[in-house]
């Protein structure tokens, strides 16, 4: 694109982080990193002064991790009135581009789009943020299939409410669905289609995220979104996450049960750590509404997002190599906390770039008494090819991906929230 369309406050930004804009993304620019690594993230503008009410909604929604939502990598003021928010970039097609080169879509697909994007405005209501521009343009398909809640800009200037959420999200699936010929590709033959279902949740006082995924599993099967030109692309292994029940891993046998624990299941999606491009929390220019990214947030009852979070938090102080910042993962003198030692100790003062922990899965072990004051999570986690810069100067050295790897988190409770205790094989 013609660099010179650009602003030059968003310009300057960019470049200063190791970023030059490639091309226009919605409400932003797309950017791609200048060393070469192809690293990409989005600069979008709000409108907005920087106050208490926005940096308070800023922290929060750093702090939101959903595989179906870009994470939030820094909150900037690029100049007065305008706030830059830097999100990673998601690939894909949106509804919009899908409807307009395909037929409308079948009931297990609106599922397949519904209920993850649920889950992602789920996680966006428990932070006490609401994304307020749930549309066909707003919701991507990424290309194995994953759809995806993109553009937060509401989430940061406020606003909007998080029924109005819900009821948009339902509209806008509802827009991509058949009309009158809706028993042609109903996936219920004797039943009610989805389009009837959603059609009465919009008529329903209090609407929200649950409500939508219910609606879902009551009359249809999630299967694949076709998209167009890249079908064969669509990832099999979305339909195995919305049947399981994403963004919420069923942990109990009845609808009941899982309708009361909902909110703590949806910490249990596949979080990617993109800590590769944590740089530019610290190189941005302009004046920072959130800095280093938050230590996880101590929630008695949710252990299984507390594992999630941790995991996070550990490839990033592996990635600063201070041996200070342990206590923001494990005990102090714990097993843990000894073994994160000697791994900081082994890399002698070399530097890791590019390092990221992608969990796919995590869940509670059952508790038969013997480890009393310590809980139990067995987190399933794959570790990214990274490079270790050697601290003379010498030749980086390029290590492998990891094959995924299960291994039981030991938590314990603490004045500073949930840490690691031990760590062992299940």
């Amino acid at each position: 694109m013609d660099r010179f369309v650009v602003p030059t406050d968003v310009e300057t930004a960019l470049v200063d982080a190791g970023f030059h804009p490639v091309e226009v993304a919605g409400s932003g620019w797309l950017a791609v990193a200048l060393d070469g690594s192809d690293r990409r993230l989005e600069l979008h503008v709000v409108p907005a002064v920087v106050d208490a009410g926005t940096s308070d909604r800023a922290a929060r929604l750093c702090a939101v991790r959903h595989e179906h939502l870009p994470q939030v990598l820094d909150v900037i003021e690029l100049s007065s009135g305008r706030l830059g928010l830097v999100v990673e970039h998601v690939d894909g097609l949106s509804l919009a581009q899908i409807r307009a080169a395909r037929a409308p879509l079948a009931d297990g697909e609106a599922a397949t789009v519904a209920i993850p994007v649920a889950g992602a405005l789920a996680a966006l209501h428990d932070a006490g943020l609401s994304h307020g521009a749930v549309s066909e343009s707003t919701v991507v398909v990424r290309p194995d299939g994953r759809p995806a809640l993109v553009d937060l800009r509401g989430a940061l200037s406020g606003g909007a409410d998080t029924e109005t959420d819900v009821r948009c999200l339902v509209a806008t699936v509802l827009d991509q669905m058949p009309g009158a010929d809706v028993h042609l590709v109903s996936d219920q033959e004797d039943d009610r289609s989805l389009r009837e279902a959603f059609a009465g949740l919009l008529a329903r006082p209090g609407l929200d995220a649950d409500h939508v995924v219910d609606a879902c599993y009551a009359t249809a099967d999630p299967e694949p979104v076709r998209l167009p030109d890249a079908g064969a692309r669509a990832s099999s292994a979305l339909t195995a996450m919305a049947r399981e029940g994403d963004p919420a891993r069923v942990l109990s046998t009845t609808r009941r049960q899982d309708r009361a624990r909902r909110r703590r299941r949806t910490a249990r999606i596949s979080v990617g750590v993109l800590v590769a491009v944590a740089v530019v929390a610290a190189g941005v220019g302009g004046v920072h509404l959130v800095g280093r990214p938050p230590e996880p947030a101590p929630v008695a009852d949710d252990p299984v997002r507390a594992a999630i979070e941790l995991s996070r938090v550990r490839a990033q102080v592996i990635e600063t190599g201070d041996v200070s910042q342990l206590g923001t993962v494990d005990v102090p003198d714990g097993p843990a906390a000894a073994a994160d030692a000697q791994v900081l100790a082994g890399l002698d003062g070399a530097r890791v770039d590019g390092l990221s922990i992608d969990v796919r899965d995590a869940r509670l072990v059952e508790d038969d008494g013997r480890r009393r004051d310590t809980t139990d999570v067995a987190v399933t986690s794959a570790m990214s090819a990274h490079v270790r810069v050697p601290a003379d100067g010498g030749a980086a050295v390029q290590v492998a991906a990891s094959e995924a790897r299960t291994v039981v988190l030991g938590l314990r409770w603490t004045d500073d929230g949930w840490r690691v205790w031990d760590v062992v094989e299940p």
